[in-house]
């Protein structure tokens, strides 16, 4: 799913991560919003701990 639109209120939250980070936890969220019922925040706060886990191979 390609609207991150969901997740602009949570800018600051995204400017504190790396460009690939953040891109990746976007597409993860957007992913985890659409398919779960998860709020926006939830779906975003999963999505970051995807994305870091992955950078880090674990």
């Amino acid at each position: 799913m390609e609207n991150y639109k969901d997740f602009e209120k949570f800018e600051k939250r995204l400017n504190s991560l790396d460009d690939d980070i953040r891109s990746r936890a976007l597409q993860y969220a957007s992913e985890f919003y659409a398919d779960h019922d998860l709020s926006r925040e939830e779906a975003l706060e999963k999505g970051i701990s995807k994305a870091e886990l992955k950078k880090r191979d674990l």
